[in-house]
C-alpha cells in the first residue's frame, strides 16, 4: 500500500501520479482504521521555514484540525498550518530521556509544543522555554498545554523568531528542532548556551557528507569563539533516498 501519515483522525496520502480511483480505495482502506475520520492528499512537498503542507480532500469528513496521540500526550493542530510528524515519536522519546530533572531545557523551532510537552512528561525538568515563529502553532501550543493539564509557568511558550527572541537566560540543554533549511541557527543556540550545556542539533544531509556537517558545526563554533565536542551524531529519519536527519549530541566546552 502506498505510503501515509495517520495523525490520529487525519490520514494523508501521496496522491502525485496516482488516479482518483487508487487515491478512493486507498482512502477506503484507511477508513476501516477506528481512530481515521479524514483522508486527505498531500500535494508537493513541504516548504518554507514554517514546514507546512498543501492538502486536498480525498474523503471522509471535510476537516483539517488532527488529534493525535504520542508519548502518552495528546496534540491538536491544523495540518495545514502546523508542521507535525508522527515518525519523529521515538525519536522524541530518546530526547526527553537525555534531559536530567535538574535542567532547564530550551526547545527551539518548538512548533505545536511536542518535543516540550513530550520532555515535560517523561522528566519534568526545572524550567522548559519553548520558541516557535508561527503563530497557529503558538496558539495549538498553548491549546496542548491545556490538553496535557500543562500550566505557563511550568513550560513558556515564545513566540517570535529565533534571530529577534532568543532567551537571556542561560539553558542546560538546547534541543534545536530545526527545519531542512541552509542556515545552521548555531549562533542562536549557542547564545544561550553556558560551559557544559549540551545542543541536540538536527541535520540534514547525504550519508557521505556526515562528517563534513560535523567539521562545520565546529567551524562555526570557533569563529563565535565557542569551543564544542561532538558527542555523538545519531541517524534520525529518512529525508530522501541516501539522504538522513541526524541528531548531532554536542557539548559545550567553552
Amino acid at each position: 500500500m502506498t505510503a501515509q501519515d495517520i495523525l490520529g483522525n487525519i490520514a494523508i496520502i501521496k496522491g502525485e501520479g496516482r488516479s482518483r480511483a487508487e487515491k478512493l480505495k486507498q482512502a477506503d482502506r484507511l477508513l476501516k482504521i477506528p481512530s481515521v475520520r479524514t483522508v486527505l492528499e498531500k500535494i508537493g512537498n513541504v516548504k518554507g521555514r514554517l514546514r507546512t503542507i498543501n492538502v486536498r480532500f480525498v474523503a471522509g469528513e471535510k476537516n483539517l484540525i488532527a488529534k493525535h496521540r504520542e508519548n502518552s500526550c495528546m496534540f491538536k493542530f491544523d495540518v495545514s498550518s502546523c508542521y507535525f510528524s508522527q515518525r519523529l515519536s521515538n525519536e522524541r522519546k530518546e530526547i526527553a530521556l537525555k534531559v536530567r530533572k535538574k535542567d532547564k531545557v530550551l526547545v527551539m523551532f518548538a512548533g505545536v509544543g511536542v518535543y516540550p510537552i513530550v520532555i515535560w512528561k517523561i522528566k519534568k525538568p526545572v524550567r522548559i522555554v519553548g520558541i516557535e515563529i508561527g503563530r497557529d502553532c503558538c496558539k495549538y501550543f498553548k491549546e496542548n498545554l491545556k490538553l496535557n493539564k500543562i500550566s505557563s509557568e511550568e513550560i513558556e511558550i515564545i513566540q517570535g523568531d529565533v534571530k529577534k527572541k532568543m532567551p537571556k537566560e542561560k539553558f542546560d540543554a538546547v534541543v534545536m528542532a530545526r527545519p531542512n533549511l541552509k542556515e545552521s541557527f548555531l549562533k542562536q543556540g549557542l547564545s544561550v548556551c553556558k560551559k557544559n550545556s549540551k545542543i541536540f542539533y538536527y541535520g540534514f544531509c547525504n550519508v557521505n557528507e556526515k562528517k563534513k556537517m560535523t567539521e562545520d558545526l565546529k567551524i562555526e563554533a570557533d569563529k563565535l569563539k565557542r569551543k564544542i565536542k561532538i558527542l555523538r551524531v545519531v541517524k534520525a529519519g529518512d529525508i530522501a533516498p541516501y539522504k538522513f536527519r541526524y541528531r548531532v549530541e554536542i557539548k559545550v566546552l567553552k
